[in-house]
């Protein structure tokens, strides 16, 4: 047993590194004691926008969607469990045994028909305000007798390397979503990144994007925890890219500040689990639905260097703001997007403002700006 247990806490740890691996968690749970047991995760951290939805193994189809349908709201376990504290183990035994609630809806509709699941036991992993995770085995009452002290051991041996899991996947969702998000940004250190999905529920983001959504002065959230733009004109055109679905194109749009400072500009881009290195979480993409990934960052560079590139090489205010965000490292669509004007002329005013800056090549554009933006520039 002491061996086959290690290997279920390398499980868990592995699916913390690869979202694909939690089914097979769930069932090597369940064959370490005959395969009698039915195992279902489940959890959110509504404080960090992620979310592991239900991973189950064993139970019928038909029933899993039942729970979701309508006896997830006839569940009085579910209730009873949320009495007990973090790392408590909840037998299942101690509720049925209560007078009274073998005759309820729940029992006769979906526990019952179920070949009886009775048995086993339940554990909150975590029990915050904002964050709940959960992990459970249900056994069939015929076999309850030789199950299930052989189950609850393996439940309290995994609690505690489950919490671990779920931190290890909290971490690596969000450095590999940033490492993605940011890497055109042209101060990374600054730029909000968000997980959104198509109804535009965030269900990530990073430590930038938190404040920026704290401050309202270009993003919020509303009481359902989706994304809203302050400014109305933005609200409209965020919601025609997204209309574009999981095939959508990558689009930038201008918005912004409160203060009616400078470009903010907002990426925006579909993604999958198998868009970045490796499926970390099992938790942003727990549910089979588009995600959006947002990127968020003001445009430092208009401020810094438009008016020495006008003065120096005579660009118009036009190919000015085009070569700055050829510098941010928009393409030239994004910067149509941006602009709200044809690829094509964006594309004449970058040839245009090369030649007055005696260039060949874009990359010596970026050059040029750095240069500039060098407090020892002359």
């Amino acid at each position: 047993m002491k061996d086959r247990l290690e290997t279920l806490t390398m499980l868990a740890y592995g699916a913390a590194l690869d979202d694909r691996k939690w089914g097979a968690f769930l069932q090597a749970c369940s064959d370490l004691v005959g395969g009698g047991v039915r195992t279902c995760l489940f959890g959110y951290d509504m404080e960090a926008r992620i979310e592991l939805g239900a991973r189950q193994f064993g139970y019928d189809p038909a029933f899993e969607q039942s729970y979701v349908d309508y006896y997830s709201e006839k569940d009085f376990f579910a209730a009873r469990l949320m009495k007990h504290g973090a790392g408590e183990l909840v037998a299942y035994e101690d509720v049925w045994s209560e007078a009274g609630l073998r005759g309820t809806e729940f029992y006769h509709d979906w526990v019952r028909p179920q070949e009886d699941i009775t048995g086993g036991c339940s554990v909150l992993l975590f029990k915050q305000d904002k964050r709940l995770f959960a992990f459970s085995g249900s056994i069939r009452s015929q076999d309850t007798e030789w199950l299930e002290t052989p189950w609850q051991q393996i439940v309290r041996h995994l609690t505690p390397h489950l919490r671990q899991a779920f931190e290890v996947a909290r971490v690596l969702a969000s450095a590999d979503l940033e490492k993605r998000a940011l890497v055109n940004v042209q101060d990374p250190a600054a730029a909000g990144c968000i997980v959104l999905t198509r109804d535009r529920r965030i269900v990530f983001a990073n430590a930038n994007a938190e404040a920026m959504l704290s401050s309202g002065e270009v993003i919020r959230s509303d009481f359902r925890q989706r994304l809203v733009f302050r400014d109305a004109g933005c609200e409209g055109n965020f919601a025609h890219a997204l209309s574009g679905g999981a095939t959508m194109e990558p689009q930038a749009l201008r918005i912004h500040d409160a203060a009616g400072g400078a470009d903010i500009v907002c990426r925006i881009a579909p993604i999958g689990p198998g868009d970045i290195g490796h499926r970390p979480s099992g938790i942003l993409f727990g549910r089979e639905e588009p995600r959006y990934l947002l990127t968020i960052a003001r445009g430092h560079l208009v401020f810094d260097a438009a008016a020495q590139m006008r003065g120096r090489f005579g660009l118009t205010p036009h190919e000015t703001q085009v070569v700055l965000h050829v510098a941010s490292g928009l393409s030239a669509r994004e910067i149509a997007e941006v602009r709200g004007t044809s690829v094509y002329t964006v594309r004449n005013q970058i040839h245009s403002a090369m030649s007055k800056m005696d260039v060949r090549r874009q990359p010596e554009i970026v050059r040029i700006i750095e240069a500039m933006r060098n407090p020892l520039f002359q």
